[in-house]
């Protein structure tokens, strides 16, 4: 078996990891950057979801100076705990508002170019090819020193001996296991958009590190919250946001219907739901704007969607509020003219809000291992827009920084064979051995379309149990009915593994919630229960066991008022 030797180990290629891996090495340790499929290249295996051109802008949410008048702390800070309806950690919402300034300016002396200082927005063009530069710049400044960075490397599990991360184990495209000894492992994996059949997330972002870090006796919480919205479905995939955008835009199904009004229940009409729609793009159960996501995905899932499985968005009639000339310009850039042509639009996964349970310091109950980015959950139940990029930042810088410090103190190495042969080797030979009729591939389209029907947008118990029974079905399909026909099967079939363990984790916290929170909407519990349920969902694991529990993560009391959040449009 190859191995590695660092003090400070990042996985991941974002915008998060570029960050933890630049602060790591100006801390003064050995850093490795280990990256699937090739590093900061936008949109393919490895880049992150930070680099995948999906909208046609990219903002960090800034925060002015305390009194001022634009984004003050004080009132960012309240928004963000109101955004997070009881479920957001406070300390770390606050630690975000306190640094991201300073996360700006680092971008900024490394050669990052942003609309304004008030906005630190990026709009998509022809010249960025659609995506921010962050990685692309970080990139650069990581090949300026001496990181060691390893493409093609797909990390499986982590070593942790006594409560103590010691490195961890994967293997190379070509099938040929690794172990990698360090003094601390940061994982900046992003999320698990790659469970969806819609999702912004690029090819690879399988859930590596929620699974990882569950399996090694750390904590996830909020896994049930996850961040969806509009999105083009042909002849390309882009964000529609309908911001200060209210009617008269028309939506229809393949038939030619108007089909919202279907969905709407007594007393609420379609002005209203289009008029909270234009104040925040994310599905949320926090208004009644939940009715017209739900219209959107119902049809489709009824058999009345197109053939691209979508709606007809038709934006002829009306123009955005929130910078209407760049929404213009990108939909013409990918062959979109929105005075002429109808938008075929559904909804697609976004970003989760939960992950792995951190400290300030960004490290887990492991010793040693530590997250950042979408990786790790802090917001809650629904998050304003800017936070998970600059957040990646702020907590990125922080994760290099403290985990530096950590592997300075570490022991020796603590690779016994025995343990790899456990983790990784014997896995390895139970799946070079199968002989069953699919291969590792066949497995994944049948996934992602099942979560992307019973998981997203709106909830019920009989959805929740057939996500449930799918799941399983699959695990029992990957543990004895799938072949290996070329080495990159292995890495396809642990990463389907991956999937299916947080699978299973979002639906036994979406079970356990017996409400309706921000984007956690359940059909079957509408409401939301402020007196049961103001709280995170914790899931632990231990062998192959799931135990799921109430637990505040540092709440702060929130408004319950109409028009709770003061920032429009949030999200």
């Amino acid at each position: 078996m190859k191995t590695y030797e660092t003090d400070v180990l990042v996985v991941g290629g974002g915008g998060a990891a570029t960050a933890s891996t630049i602060a790591a090495h100006d801390a003064g340790v050995r850093t490795m950057l280990a990256v699937k499929g090739q590093f900061g290249v936008p949109g393919v295996r490895g880049a992150g979801a930070t680099s995948n051109p999906k909208a046609d802008f990219w903002t960090i949410r800034t925060v002015g100076p305390q009194g001022g008048l634009f984004n003050p702390p004080e009132a960012t800070l309240a928004d963000m705990i109101q955004a997070g309806l009881g479920t957001a950690d406070a300390k770390l919402c606050g630690i975000f508002v306190a640094e991201v300034g300073e996360a700006i300016k680092r971008l900024r002396s490394m050669g990052l170019r942003f609309q304004s200082k008030m906005l630190a927005t990026m709009p998509a063009n022809e010249a960025t090819k659609g995506t921010n530069n962050i990685v692309q710049i970080q990139k650069a400044v990581i090949a300026g020193t001496n990181t060691e960075v390893v493409e093609h490397a797909n990390l499986t599990d982590l070593i942790v001996e006594n409560g103590r991360c010691f490195g961890a184990v994967g293997i190379h495209d070509d099938g040929e296991p690794f172990a990698v000894h360090a003094g601390a492992v940061i994982l900046a994996t992003g999320g698990v958009g790659q469970l969806f059949r819609y999702s912004f997330n690029p090819p690879g972002n399988t859930g590596d590190g929620y699974a990882m870090a569950l399996r090694a006796g750390a904590e996830l919480f909020n896994m049930e919250f996850m961040q969806q919205g509009l999105a083009t479905t042909w002849p390309t995939q882009a964000m529609v946001m309908l911001y200060e955008m209210a009617e008269p835009y028309r939506m229809f199904n393949r038939h030619g219907k108007a089909f919202v009004a279907d969905y709407l229940p007594d007393g609420v009409g379609l002005i209203d739901v289009s008029n909270l729609k234009a104040m925040h793009w994310p599905v949320s159960s926090r208004d009644a704007s939940l009715h017209l996501d739900r219209a959107i995905h119902g049809e489709i899932l009824a058999g009345r969607g197109t053939e691209n499985d979508a709606v007809y968005l038709d934006l002829s009639g009306t123009r955005r509020g929130f910078q209407p000339e760049v929404f213009v310009e990108y939909m013409h850039s990918i062959g979109i003219d929105l005075e002429r042509d109808l938008l075929q639009i559904q909804l697609h996964h976004h970003t989760s809000n939960g992950g792995v349970r951190i400290d300030e310091h960004t490290q887990s109950r492991v010793q040693g291992l530590f997250a950042c980015g979408e990786a790790c959950g802090w917001q809650g139940a629904d998050r304003l827009g800017g936070t998970m990029l600059g957040g990646s930042q702020v907590f990125g810088w922080r994760a290099g920084t403290a985990a530096a410090a950590v592997a300075k103190d570490r022991p020796g190495p603590q690779l016994h064979a025995d343990r790899l042969d456990q983790l990784l080797l014997s896995r390895l030979a139970r799946l070079r051995a199968g002989t069953g009729s699919l291969r590792p591939s066949d497995l994944l389209r049948p996934l992602q379309t099942e979560m992307w029907r019973e998981l997203l947008v709106q909830k019920d118990a009989e959805k929740l149990a057939r996500a449930r029974a799918f799941v399983h079905r699959q695990r029992d399909q990957l543990e004895s009915g799938v072949r290996i026909d070329a080495p990159f099967d292995l890495v396809l079939a642990l990463e389907q593994r991956n999937l299916l363990d947080i699978a299973e984790v979002i639906i036994s916290a979406a079970e356990f919630r017996t409400e309706s929170r921000g984007s956690h909407a359940r059909a079957d519990y509408p409401a939301r229960d402020d007196a049961n349920w103001a709280t995170s969902v914790f899931v632990t694991r231990t062998g192959e066991d799931i135990a799921v529990r109430k637990q505040s993560a540092n709440a702060a009391p929130f408004v319950d008022a109409p028009g709770d959040i003061r920032i429009k449009p949030w999200g």
